[in-house]
């Protein structure tokens, strides 16, 4: 059975939907890309009345799941609040960067699972940061990767194993961080470290040390 497409989006407190546009222009292309069937007006449709369900006063995470037939499902649930202090861990296994599937949100994601049953014991690490067999930075398990270097922030090009975030291709294209190539040695000596996704936005985050 082939795998679903995700799309993971933040509903805020008042019901909007910040990067719906940037959710639905990759989810249309993942699916033009890998044979999937997407009535992406269908999508945004259904999307938007779920968003207006919830009832309360506080952020949800929707998901929507793809499958390749077309059909989807739009599950949503409350976000609960991040601790003040977030950090990461270098993961122990590189990944191979020649991975198509790491390009594109999908249920298929086996190199990610051993950090997905670690996290959640450990509210205090927001994420385990990977690199591939080059010693070069790529993600982590849930987020994307940026090092404050010399007074520009920077974040790892897809060509080096990662998925294009849509928070991360907003800051780009604001031009708020540019890509480059980084090596793990610069997780030490960069001056800032964030991580970011649709739920979370643009955090600060701490290199953890044992």
């Amino acid at each position: 059975m082939a795998p679903e497409l995700i799309e993971t989006l933040l509903v805020t407190a008042d019901r909007s939907l910040p990067l719906l546009g940037r959710h639905l222009t990759r989810l249309a292309a993942s699916a033009q890309a890998l044979g999937y069937h997407c009535d992406e007006a269908a999508i945004e449709r259904d999307i938007l009345a779920a968003a207006r369900a919830p009832a309360g006063l506080e952020p949800y995470r929707m998901r929507v799941l793809l499958e390749r037939s077309g059909r989807y499902d739009i599950q949503t649930t409350p976000l609960a609040p991040l601790p003040l202090v977030q950090e990461i861990l270098l993961a122990p296994e590189p990944l191979d960067s020649r991975e198509p599937l790491l390009r594109y949100k999908t249920t298929f994601r086996p190199w990610y699972a051993k950090a997905a049953d670690w996290l959640p014991a450990h509210p205090q690490i927001f994420d385990m940061v990977f690199f591939n067999e080059k010693g070069q930075l790529c993600e982590g398990s849930r987020s994307n990767l940026y090092l404050l270097l010399h007074g520009q922030w920077y974040t790892p090009p897809v060509e080096c194993g990662l998925l294009p975030g849509v928070q991360r291709a907003e800051l780009l294209e604001t031009g708020q961080v540019r890509e480059r190539v980084l090596e793990v040695d610069d997780l030490r000596r960069a001056d800032g470290l964030r991580l970011s996704n649709a739920l979370r936005g643009w955090i600060d985050v701490t290199l953890h040390d044992y």
